[in-house]
């Protein structure tokens, strides 16, 4: 999917332009606006009057798992954990079958235990492989979020539009609209 991030003064006209791409019938897959990190204004009572739905997730920074690595990490980390302790408890079960090593009946464990503590360690090397190998995988570029954020302080709307990678978003319909900046985050 594409990626694009429109940088707007006001909320209203975030709206609006999900009215004219709409209109435009373009598909979207996602459409995210994150709320101003500035907590100094009010931005709440903003509607546009029309018979028509937009359909928007108004979500903070922070919460937002595309600009908030940790939460990525996070993510990542559960997805792998979820793949590799079974195969790790699989991995060690196997392996202390094949050995026949009495690695835990030396230490004063029952000898009727030696092949479900093996599958045990293997279990916790799987959950240490996913948390240290997710934290390896850097998908966002840290200068455009950086940027992203300081814009977000300085009280701008985030919309955030993710559409098939197929489909080249409609520059024409962005670049009528009154916004900031528009920035193209990556593309899968």
């Amino acid at each position: 999917m594409s990626t694009c991030v429109i940088v707007f003064k006001e909320k209203l006209a975030a709206k609006e332009l999900l009215l004219q791409l709409k209109k435009a019938q373009t598909p979207i897959l996602n459409c995210d606006l994150i709320k101003p990190l500035d907590n100094k204004k009010e931005f709440e009572g903003l509607k546009i009057e029309t018979s028509e739905e937009v359909f928007i997730n108004e979500v903070n920074f922070d919460n937002f798992k595309l600009l908030n690595p940790s939460l990525a990490l996070k993510d990542r980390q559960k997805t792998l954990a979820t793949w590799l302790i079974p195969f790790g408890f699989i991995a060690g079960l196997s392996f202390s079958q094949m050995t026949d090593l009495k690695t835990f009946a030396d230490m004063g464990f029952p000898n009727q235990l030696e092949k479900l503590l093996g599958g045990l360690v293997g279990m916790v090397s799987g959950l240490l492989g996913s948390l240290f190998s997710a934290g390896g995988i850097n998908q966002e570029t840290d200068d455009d979020l950086r940027a992203l954020r300081k814009k977000s302080e300085g009280g701008f709307w985030l919309l955030i539009l993710e559409l098939p990678i197929e489909i080249e978003p409609p520059w024409v319909i962005l670049r009528e609209t009154n916004n900031l900046e528009i920035i193209t985050l990556r593309k899968e």
